[in-house]
């Protein structure tokens, strides 16, 4: 649920400030919101020394390369920060006179031992030296005057020549060609420049390894410079004078009572409201133990609902289950996922367990799908005779219904005669769809049974949206909860006309009474009275509206597609590697091979969920119930360095 929260101000006298403030951090329950804008050289310090702190963190690398021995004993910390900013200016400037030196060696390589001071010599005395890349071309590379031309090379890009002539002035050449600029320094001295370069740069890099063995220093002292940039940026944005100061914030609605024992000890004035309406209130959701796991799926795609939005987690966990398992599909993979779980949980006690009982609870869901479609890596009876076993169809301690129920929602019909005429009979008895739904033959395909499957889901799931919808307007008195009533009735509308389209369901005859109720309600309700006239244009714009609802029922055929996708991948190359399981080396690269498709197939899995089933909760199920996922989460000001 989401935490009610209040909005609090806090007083204290003017020489009181940075006492209250270090109080209010040890409290950790007051999320912090600037009475004016933060300013000041004092801040300005403090931020620079923080982003002086991240940068040399940034540069030390987590693990120390091969061959690098980590430092076990830290300096303070201080000269840690100091010496890394040492090294990377050494390694700016190591960067620039590299790349100087080699721009220089490329063009003027051909020259050798070029110096330039020897030409500045040789000017002093009337003789000039010039530099140039000849280029073929119609008319040749000739002097128009006394000189000679000294060639020196050639390459992909040319010749390279030096023209040397007496005078008042260099020689006039004529040709194609291109005048080389002739070098600050000797080639020898790029050569030199290039070398201790390249050798600063790897002591730079082999220093910077060392120090990962002491990066947790760096970390601590990021923290404790955070803290310090946290606590004069909560001083900077007080008011006041010189008398009295004030801080604001929120406050959990439960917690309130000790922030008024707090201000009893300290002397603080303590004012408590409830926000405003134009108040920008963070969210703090509190997890029950079922939906305590949506905190990671929440911090991982980072999305917040909005404080006067309403807490879904609950309905968004239960239906990224059903997602996640329908998109993954397959028995194995769920296994490996719960194992490696368990793993991670027996060498990580101390973390936070959301995040494990999430993987359980999707690996669990995995499991059960898959064990309901049979699904084990892909394989078939007719290839591994052993999966006979998996199926739990064949079992007869399976009530007859179930295991129907479970047969139906396969692609395919069993491939047992014998169990196939019993599933047919129980596939006829189904008498509100249409003859289609009934397989011919043992073995038949029937996609139509999953793809309507995903449009049942797409329909509960949205009439759930829509009806939460409907009460959440009706509690909050919006005469608009007519109109949400109206998208509810044309969820089921576009369900319908779904069923007949993709999977030739007909129609019933009060879909079209439905449709009309829907229109009128929507026409009628969307917009309140009082805005008719800013937002008429709302009204015509419900065309779109209504197509885009028909889109969103077809979305979740995507559990479908997804899921197919990998199902189909894992069997056929299971089909294409069968003739190697004759023998024990072709065992043996046929598993070589499997292992990197299923990895392949399990990677592209994890992908799919990322985006669809997020997507199905984050976009169709939100658009229904008008969540926007506009909050942002509660952050008390707190101390982040123990």
């Amino acid at each position: 649920m989401i935490t009610p929260m209040k909005k609090v101000t806090v007083l204290t006298v003017a020489g009181a400030v940075e006492e209250t403030l270090q109080a209010l951090r040890t409290l950790e329950i007051l999320h912090l919101t600037p009475l004016k804008a933060a300013a000041g050289a004092k801040l300005n310090h403090a931020r620079g020394e923080m982003n002086r702190v991240q940068k040399a963190l940034e540069v030390v690398p987590e693990k120390a390369p091969k061959g690098v021995t980590p430092v076990k004993d830290a300096a303070p910390a201080a000269s840690l920060i100091d010496e890394i900013q040492q090294l990377v200016a050494e390694s700016k400037q190591a960067e620039i006179d590299k790349e100087q030196a080699e721009e220089e060696l490329t063009k003027l390589s051909m020259f050798k031992n070029l110096d330039p001071a020897t030409a500045t010599a040789l000017q002093a005395k009337g003789i000039y030296v010039k530099l140039y890349q000849l280029h073929d071309g119609k008319i040749p590379f000739e002097l128009e005057g006394e000189g000679s031309i000294e060639e020196f090379g050639q390459d992909e890009n040319g010749k390279y020549v030096a023209v040397v002539s007496r005078g008042d002035a260099p020689v006039a050449v004529k040709g194609n060609f291109t005048e080389l600029t002739m070098p600050q320094k000797s080639l020898a001295e790029y050569r030199e420049m290039e070398a201790k370069a390249k050798e600063t740069l790897a002591r730079v890099e082999k220093r910077l390894g060392e120090l990962s063995g002491v990066r947790e220093s760096i970390e601590d002292k990021l923290l404790e410079v955070g803290d310090d940039y946290r606590m004069v940026e909560a001083e900077a944005s007080m008011v006041g004078d010189k008398n009295v100061a004030a801080v604001q914030g929120f406050c959990p609605a439960p917690r309130v009572g000790e922030l008024e024992k707090a201000a009893r000890e300290h002397g603080w004035g303590l004012l408590v409201d409830d926000p405003a309406e134009d108040d920008d209130i963070p969210t703090l959701l509190t997890y029950s133990k079922l939906s305590r796991p949506m905190q990671f799926l929440y911090d991982i795609i980072g999305i917040s609902p909005g404080y006067k939005e309403v807490d879904v987690s609950a309905v968004f966990l239960c239906f990224f289950s059903i997602f996640f398992a329908m998109i993954v599909g397959d028995t194995a993979y769920g296994l490996l996922f719960l194992g490696l779980a368990l793993f991670a949980r027996k060498k990580m006690p101390k973390a936070n367990p959301a995040g494990f009982h999430f993987i359980y609870l999707m690996s669990i869901a995995t499991i059960v799908w898959g064990v309901i479609n049979a699904s084990f890596l892909g394989l078939s009876p007719a290839l591994a005779g052993w999966t006979y076993y998996l199926d739990i169809t064949n079992y007869g301690w399976l009530p007859e219904q179930l295991k129907n129920a479970m047969l139906w929602i396969r692609t395919s019909a069993p491939t047992d005669p014998a169990k196939f005429e019993a599933y047919k009979a129980f596939a006829q008895s189904i008498t509100i769809l249409p003859e289609s739904f009934v397989p011919k033959a043992a073995g038949a395909s029937q996609m139509q049974h999953i793809q309507l499957f995903c449009f049942c889901i797409a329909v509960v799931h949205l009439s759930i949206a829509h009806v939460w919808n409907v009460c959440v307007r009706i509690k909050r008195k919006d005469s608009t909860f007519m109109a949400q009533v109206g998208w509810l009735i044309g969820c089921w509308v576009m369900f319908f006309l779904a069923c007949q389209m993709v999977l030739g369901i007909d129609m019933p005859k009060f879909v079209i009474p439905m449709f009309i109720v829907e229109a009128v309600l929507l026409v009628l309700f969307t917009v309140p009275p009082k805005r008719l006239k800013q937002d008429f244009i709302s009204i015509p714009m419900l065309v779109l509206d209504v197509v885009n609802s028909f889109t969103d029922v077809i979305s979740y055929i995507r559990l479908f597609a997804v899921g197919m996708s990998g199902a189909a991948i894992a069997e056929a190359f299971n089909d294409m590697l069968s003739p190697l399981f004759g023998s024990a080396v072709g065992i043996a690269g046929a598993a070589f091979l499997l292992l990197f498709v299923h990895g392949l197939n399990i990677a592209l899995a994890v992908m799919g969920v990322a985006v669809h089933a997020v997507r199905l909760n984050t976009l169709e199920f939100s658009n229904g119930l008008g969540q926007e996922w506009s909050g942002f989460a509660f952050a008390p000001f707190a101390k982040q360095k123990n």
